[in-house]
């Protein structure tokens, strides 16, 4: 046990290498853009929010369908993209086989990105030519993904299996929308399945991260295998239904994943099960907000999870709009908004070669964000019951706004809790 906390003390960050702190600068532009397009497509969606109740912003009804271009096919897929770029090779003590290839498929997906806009506020349909580019990005993105996984690594080879069903998942999606599938089916199925290779992709980091995190206390074996076979079932489901608009496939995706969550967070001992108690005592300072840090959101962020996947399920017996809407944000600002202001600080040092104090953290976005949730979970009932309520209504149209300062608070504490000292580069990436 002394060994074990002498090790969390000494090496307490798992997306580095023990004593290696290189710079990744390739996963700079994947992360600086994706901030950039997550506060663009969160204005978007504040704004089509207070459209939505009967507020005098017509010009949003023209404007909202580039909420899911900045927010999936920009922020979702660059920051994934990004980190998976910067924390894969770590995990293996290895170089980037071609930052050029990177960069290459930084500049498609971008280039998508900006096609995608055009063909919203223009008369031009560039649709087909941002597929193209997209789906060639990720292609790139998952082959050299796949390239390094095959190289085993000294610890827990499972979490691999979550990255690359992760990266074959965001793959598959796109071929499909290439080849003109899943644009009419069941939507919140297709929208399911394009946020399943984020939280995939979080799987697989939390399962190589989370043992250094709380101790060093490997997963439990027999639940992590569940909670794969229960994952890559759930992929299969999850496809199947948004290509053939099956309510019953639906039900029993959201069902196996309920599974595939409950079981994934026992076999990384998310809620409890270990004793800490002797760490706790030994780490103070910057490692003990560390440590507090990481076990408290990653309970919150899972929390979120089970309540979207639970309302998605409810949805897909009742076919409520409110219980639609629940599901998405639960997910993806309550699980993956929560895990990547998990994680983000973890991981920005090699990306912006500044260490990052977390003794110097406050609570106020993820308050913020709980709030938000709260309050739309609280307005849509409302809402729901009584359609002609004003004080729901204007309820409801803060919570986007809530969602934007909570982000805005996120990078200002992240920069000032920077501290002011350069990394040194060691050896970098290849070409």
């Amino acid at each position: 046990m002394v060994s074990t906390i002498i090790l969390i003390i000494e090496y307490p960050d798992p997306t580095l290498s023990e004593g290696d702190i290189r710079v990744s600068p390739v996963s700079r532009p994947f992360v600086v853009t994706s901030i950039v397009l997550v506060f663009i497509g969160s204005t978007i969606g504040s704004v089509w929010m207070m459209y939505l109740l009967g507020a005098d912003v017509a010009f949003a009804r023209a404007i909202f369908p580039l909420h899911k271009v900045f927010q999936v096919e920009g922020f979702l897929t660059l920051i994934v993209m990004g980190v998976g770029y910067m924390i894969i090779p770590r995990f293996r003590n290895i170089q980037l086989h071609s930052i050029k290839l990177a960069y290459l498929s930084f500049l498609l997906v971008t280039f998508s990105i900006a096609t995608s806009i055009a063909s919203v506020v223009s008369s031009s349909d560039l649709s087909e030519l941002s597929l193209v580019a997209r789906t060639l990005g990720i292609l790139i993105f998952a082959a050299m993904t796949l390239w390094m996984i095959r190289i085993h690594p000294r610890l827990l080879r499972l979490a691999d299996y979550f990255i690359a069903l992760a990266v074959l998942t965001l793959l598959a999606i796109n071929v499909m929308h290439l080849f003109g599938y899943a644009r009419s089916g069941n939507s919140l199925s297709e929208v399911q399945a394009l946020l399943l290779f984020p939280v995939l992709m979080i799987f697989g980091v939390k399962y190589k991260t989370m043992p250094s995190f709380i101790g060093f206390i490997r997963p439990r074996k027999s639940l992590s295998r569940i909670s794969f076979g229960l994952a890559a079932a759930s992929t299969v489901l999850v496809l199947a239904s948004a290509i053939t608009d099956n309510a019953l496939l639906a039900v029993i995706f959201n069902a196996v994943f309920l599974a595939c969550i409950a079981t994934f967070a026992g076999a990384i001992y998310t809620f409890g099960g270990f004793d800490n108690s002797e760490i706790l005592s030994l780490i103070q300072g910057e490692k003990r907000a560390r440590y507090m840090y990481t076990i408290r959101y990653s309970r919150i962020a899972f929390l979120f999870l089970f309540a979207g996947t639970t309302v998605a399920l409810a949805f897909n017996v009742s076919n409520s709009f409110i219980l639609y809407d629940l599901a998405i944000h639960y997910t993806t600002i309550g699980f993956i908004g929560t895990t990547i202001a998990l994680y983000l600080p973890l991981m920005l040092p090699p990306i912006t070669g500044k260490m990052v104090h977390f003794t110097r953290f406050n609570h106020l976005p993820i308050l913020l964000v709980i709030t938000a949730l709260g309050i739309r979970t609280v307005g849509d009932y409302v809402i729901m019951r009584y359609p002609a309520s004003d004080g729901a209504s204007f309820a409801l149209m803060s919570t986007g706004w809530l969602v934007v300062a909570a982000l805005s608070l996120f990078v200002v504490m992240v920069h000032r809790s920077m501290k002011g000292e350069e990394i040194s580069p060691k050896s970098g990436d290849k070409t």
